[in-house]
């Protein structure tokens, strides 16, 4: 199974390394954390829906 606040960390410590302010990597999803992804997502041509996704985690993963 997928630790959810684990993978919330990642994502978050992606976004705060590239530039988009996720807040502290706390591993909960709040409102900075969402409009930080808002905000990757529209930068790289997706839906800007603030939901991850798998489309999302591999956009991180290739920047990581």
């Amino acid at each position: 199974s997928v630790d959810v606040e684990k993978a919330v960390r990642n994502i978050q410590a992606i976004l705060n390394n590239n530039g988009y302010d996720a807040g502290p990597a706390d591993g909960v999803m709040g409102a900075k954390t969402q409009a930080a992804i808002k905000a990757f997502q529209a930068a790289n041509g997706m839906e800007a829906d603030g939901e991850v996704d798998d489309e999302l985690v591999k956009a991180l993963l290739q920047l990581n």
